[in-house]
């Protein structure tokens, strides 16, 4: 006898909230990611190229060489990036190691101003995730932007200082707390209490990489996920996972001293980053901030497979 199968669907409360990027549109989606019959009309996945405006002493070799003399010079980097087809930017402040902080800041506003002249694609903005430094810094910043942005991050400690800035600006903000489900309503209801609208907060969960706690990052996100579709408003927002700061910390993404059957370290690398997010991206985050041109390039022929488009 033959059986008709038909695919199961879950039916969710509610949807997870719709944030503007300032041209480009993140949430959205009725079901869990990938999951097309149930999700509905939704926004894809988005990848943010993530571009530091000092290089470190110490920073990943592979990632000099993807980009070349160009990766000193953050203007560069950006008009790189955008002729690449990148469709969103992460720009990352990191001042933390400098010595002059407050000549720093204001070199930093100048530097924000002429990458808003020469690109209009949407803008995450990052400070040096020092919270005492980037009430300073992400203040000055969301002052300096002319257009709306996404700025973070921030936390429970620093938010009282920083989010009315950003708020006042009109920008969305990115909202960290680590890897904890409670704590991230929790600096969600602080947020709007203090009077910013749920539809310009980003959760940031604090993810982890592959090999160094990306499956509780992972457990966090679906726990957060699940909770908003089934109609928890406070957690209800879009979720970025800053996937490239994570990966490229590892010893399997930048080291060569390591046992001969890991393979060649490019390719590795590559893959590290690649397979952190294609985790991050499966797991329910809308965003994911990269830094290697090719590992982008992966994740966005995944993606756009996984939306046929």
């Amino acid at each position: 006898m033959e059986t008709e199968y038909k695919t199961p669907n879950k039916a969710f409360k509610s949807r997870i909230m719709e944030i503007d990027l300032n041209g480009v549109k993140t949430g959205g989606e009725s079901s869990l990611m990938f999951m097309n019959e149930e999700a509905g009309a939704c926004h894809k996945p988005l990848i943010a190229c993530e571009i530091l405006t000092n290089i470190p002493a110490n920073y990943p070799e592979l990632l000099k060489q993807a980009w070349q003399e160009k990766i000193y010079d953050p203007l560069e980097c950006v008009k790189f990036a955008e002729a690449s087809g990148f469709e969103l930017l992460a720009i990352r402040f990191n001042i933390e190691n400098c010595s002059n902080t407050d000549y720093e800041i204001e070199k930093s506003k100048e530097q924000l101003k002429e990458i808003l002249s020469i690109t209009q694609l949407p803008l995450i903005i990052t400070g040096s995730f020092k919270r005492d430094l980037d009430i300073k810094l992400l203040s000055a910043l969301a002052e300096s932007a002319s257009r709306k942005c996404t700025i973070g991050v921030v936390e429970e400690e620093n938010y009282k200082q920083i989010a009315p800035t950003i708020r006042d600006c009109g920008h969305n903000i990115i909202a960290r707390t680590p890897i904890d489900i409670n704590l991230t309503k929790q600096l969600n209801i602080l947020l709007t209490e203090l009077g910013f609208n749920a539809d310009r907060i980003l959760i940031d969960p604090n993810t982890g990489s592959l090999g160094y706690g990306l499956d509780y990052a992972y457990s966090i996100i679906e726990r957060i996920k699940l909770a908003a579709l089934n109609g928890d408003a406070m957690l209800n927002m879009p979720v970025i996972t800053f996937v490239g700061e994570e990966a490229w910390k590892t010893k399997e993404a930048k080291s060569s001293n390591v046992p001969e059957e890991w393979g060649d370290l490019n390719t590795r690398a590559i893959l590290w980053e690649s397979a952190t997010a294609s985790s991050m991206l499966a797991s329910g985050s809308n965003i994911v901030v990269m830094r290697h041109p090719q590992a982008i390039n992966h994740i966005k022929n995944f993606i756009n497979r996984a939306y046929k488009n």
